[in-house]
């Protein structure tokens, strides 16, 4: 079983077509881990020796060693191939792995705007052995309190549904938590410890057990390739997998269809899965990072990585993993001195994955020119915005745009020798009675309150400027929205434009002079600002982006600029609209320009991008400030 798990994730990783569900492979590792701790826990109660501070010393002697090498690993080569932007991520990925709080720590920046991606992210995976680390702190006290009290079956099984209840009540408002957090994921752990319970009370005879073996092979087979992991409702339909996991263990081992799983190949992938589960992912991030992901992802690649990822494993099961768990020294040892032996290790080694999170990456590593490079292609920040003498002439408002035009403007300001007031929400409509349909609601709604009321306190001009199209129908909610409203299309912008209409009205009663910045033009391709930057040893760039035309712009922006025109020409002689394609674009709209790239993502411009938008509509924005 833990074969299956393992290849159904690798592959999946390894994006081989037909394996899209192999995700689920981490899920069937839960209900084996239920089982197997379960079982144990059990065991040792019944023969009166169960220990908790010896539960734990197992538990770190078997997960801990061959960790504490994948992060070592893994931090190395980010030292030599990545960037210094990119390796104090690698580092504070490598910190949350060794205090087992990865789960928690990718859920919290899932809820940010400027979250990563995940194939930007080197030690993604270790999300699961945080949580299993946090179920194995959880569950052998609940196991002891429901056995003492006799009520075995019955705890697990209210810790099941209690599980199952929450997740599908959660799910609806942060589908996210669901996914990383342990609470939610309990029930998948319970379903592999109440097969034990149901084996010892249940007989099956050879017929029953051989029908059960095949329906949850099937269960586990049909999960693996049909599932996607954007499908609906996926909290429930998690379950499949997990009861074909359960299945397929109640059915044992001597049926003849688990044959397949009994076989020497898959009890060999088997023992070495933990290791090959640690180090596959790694792997497969730096192959596609140092050698670009045509070449690591075409069979050639492919099999290359497989062939590494079994060689690697295998030298981590006989050389770290035996060791630690077969040493006879460290089983002798007492509690507190494996305690303290594992935990100094873990400890020393936090400190130096901090001090490179907190030291930037260590840009010492790089030289002076390519750290000024590396700045030019980096989003604004508030280091990057300059700070004038002169009084406030002008408001900026909208979301994480903002930061480009503030940065932008920074000459205009010096010769107007005016100040900027720079107000809003990264990713947030900041439109009156507009709300942001995500589990960022609340906090885009405090964004929005705050800038409004501040705005509302004076008579300045105001640039307004928003990433238009993340805001449609389907993203946004008016205030008055009941939730028996149906769902609006994606395509369609009707509560964008009441929302506009509703804020520039208000604001232009007042006697403000508006200047709306249209829609910021998509560069037409992902771009991986990581592999845009150099580390010590080279890595295969980024690859370019095709410019669009001028005409393909036109098409692309033309929804959202007959709104915003539509919006301005209600109020012609108070707002004013400025078109970024008019300015940015000539008969191409460069993505890159004299090797310099002017988008660190689909939605954000550089600060070379920033200055050459700014400089090119200097004089229109000038223009309004000065009048």
């Amino acid at each position: 079983m833990r074969a299956v798990a393992v290849i159904g994730v690798v592959l999946f990783h390894l994006k081989v077509d037909g394996f899209q569900g192999g995700f689920v492979g981490v899920d069937i590792f839960f209900v084996i881990s239920g089982y197997l701790i379960t079982r144990n826990i059990l065991a040792d109660l019944q023969a009166g020796r169960f220990s908790f501070g010896q539960f734990y010393v197992r538990r770190t002697r078997r997960i801990y060693p061959a960790l504490i090498f994948t992060v070592v690993a893994t931090y190395l080569a980010g030292a030599l191939w990545c960037s210094p932007l990119m390796f104090l991520d690698v580092a504070k990925e490598g910190t949350h792995a060794l205090l087992s709080i990865s789960n928690i720590q990718y859920w919290r920046e899932s809820r940010q705007y400027f979250a990563p991606n995940s194939d930007e992210l080197a030690l993604l995976h270790c999300w699961s052995l945080s949580l299993e680390e946090q179920f194995y702190l959880l569950w052998p006290v609940l196991i002891v309190l429901a056995w003492r009290v006799g009520r075995t079956f019955e705890g697990i099984t209210v810790a099941a549904l209690a599980s199952i209840v929450a997740s599908t009540l959660v799910s609806r408002v942060d589908p996210l938590a669901v996914f990383f957090l342990m609470p939610f994921r309990i029930s998948e752990f319970a379903c592999g410890a109440l097969v034990l319970l149901v084996e010892r009370r249940f007989r099956l005879g050879e017929a029953a057990a051989e029908c059960l073996s095949a329906i949850g092979l099937l269960c586990i087979a049909a999960s693996v390739l049909l599932f996607k992991s954007d499908m609906p409702h996926m909290d429930a339909a998690i379950l499949l997998p997990c009861l074909g996991a359960a299945a397929t263990i109640w059915a044992s081992g001597k049926t003849r269809v688990s044959t397949i799983l009994t076989n020497a190949t898959m009890v060999s992938i088997g023992a070495i899965s933990y290791s090959l589960y640690l180090c596959h992912w790694p792997i497969i991030f730096f192959a596609r990072f140092v050698f670009g992901d045509d070449a690591a992802n075409g069979w050639a690649g492919i099999l290359t990585m497989a062939v590494v990822m079994v060689a690697v494993a295998t030298a981590m099961n006989l050389f770290i993993e035996r060791r630690f768990i077969q040493s006879s020294e460290l089983r002798s040892a007492s509690v507190p001195r494996n305690a303290v032996g594992f935990w100094s290790v873990v400890l020393a080694l936090v400190a130096v994955t901090h001090f490179t999170f907190k030291s930037q990456g260590f840009a010492w590593r790089m030289p002076a020119a390519q750290a000024e490079l590396e700045h030019l292609e980096d989003f604004p920040n508030g280091r990057d915005i300059r700070r004038f003498e002169g009084p406030v002439g002008f408001e900026l408002i909208g979301d994480s745009l903002t930061a480009e035009y503030a940065f932008g403007l920074g000459p205009i300001m010096e010769q107007l020798n005016i100040n900027v007031h720079v107000m809003g929400g990264a990713g947030c409509p900041i439109l009156y009675g507009a709300t942001l349909k995500s589990p960022r609601q609340e906090e885009c709604r405090l964004a929005r309150d705050q800038t409004l009321q501040r705005v509302a306190q004076t008579n300045l001009p105001i640039i307004f400027v928003q990433k238009w199209s993340l805001y449609s129908d389907a993203a946004i909610n008016e205030d008055a929205d009941s939730p028996q409203n149906p769902a609006s299309s994606g395509m369609s912008f009707t509560k964008l434009q009441l929302g506009l209409e509703r804020t520039i009205g208000k604001l232009v009663a007042d006697g403000r002079h508006i200047l709306i910045i249209g829609e910021q033009l998509d560069p037409g391709c992902p771009i991986n600002r990581p592999r845009l930057l150099q580390g010590p040893l080279p890595h295969a760039p980024q690859p370019p982006c095709a410019a669009k035309t001028r005409e393909e712009a036109e098409r692309s922006t033309s929804k959202i600029d007959q709104i915003l025109s539509a919006v301005q020409a209600k109020w012609p002689d108070k707002v004013e609209l400025l078109r970024p394609i008019d300015y940015f674009c000539d008969t191409e709209c460069p993505v890159v320009k004299d090797g310099i790239w002017f988008y660190s993502n689909r939605i954000h411009l550089t600060l070379a991008g920033s200055t050459y938008m700014v400089s090119r509509s200097g004089d229109v924005i000038r223009r309004f400030l000065e009048n």
